[in-house]
């Protein structure tokens, strides 16, 4: 039998949803994770959950349901936990940093991960659970980058015609390796790898950037 880890499912994270739905996410994220989407069956998720089938179905419609539910929380979950550059709060080169450093210790955790693995071999077929992924997760995180390289292009301290790709660019020059790494669930590289990844990540964005 699965067991259930409750920290990615805490009620701060889904205080939106009443507590059989709660349990019945926390249920579907075990039995998810040992025999995949294709190998979980309502049947299976009522029973680890200790709910019946009808409490079950009364909250999600269906199993893509409720997966689609476990994505959203997931996601926002992850992202409650990313680093926010502003304005106000230092240098350019320090915000960048503190972003870079938050998104690196995300993949090393494997925070998300677990889902996005579950996710990739039936994203073809449920191209809408696809699409909640990249919406609620790497697109939310990729708006609020883009926001605050709006907002330094804004008051001219940086010349950035296109934010929201040079948010990609950003996080593709400081999180490329470590991304690749967490997805094959490798072991994170050296800290004096990673400090110089996103020394030389960050100067090459900075120059190209500059106004």
């Amino acid at each position: 039998m699965p067991e259930i880890d409750a920290q990615h499912l805490a009620p701060e994270n889904a205080r939106s949803l009443r507590p059989k739905a709660r349990e019945a996410l926390k249920a579907a994220r075990a039995v998810f994770l040992e025999v995949g989407y294709d190998g979980a069956t309502m049947d299976e998720i009522a029973r680890v959950g200790g709910i019946s089938k009808a409490t079950l179905y009364a909250h999600f419609s269906g199993k893509a349901a409720l997966f689609e539910e476990l994505i959203r929380v997931e996601c926002r979950s992850v992202n409650a936990n990313l680093y926010v550059p502003s304005l106000e709060h230092g240098s350019i080169e320090a915000e960048l940093r503190k972003v870079a450093t938050n998104y690196r210790r995300i993949f090393a955790q494997r925070e998300g991960l677990d889902i996005f693995r579950i996710l990739i071999p039936v994203a073809p077929r449920f191209p809408r659970l696809a699409k909640v992924f990249y919406e609620e997760g790497p697109g939310a995180s990729i708006r609020q980058i883009a926001a605050y390289l709006a907002a330094l292009s804004r008051s001219g301290q940086m010349r950035i015609p296109d934010p929201d790709a040079a948010a990609h660019q950003l996080l593709a020059l400081v999180t490329e390796d470590i991304k690749l790494a967490g997805a094959l669930a490798f072991p994170a590289p050296p800290a004096r790898e990673a400090d110089h990844l996103i020394n030389s990540g960050i100067a090459m964005f900075l120059a190209f950037y500059k106004a």
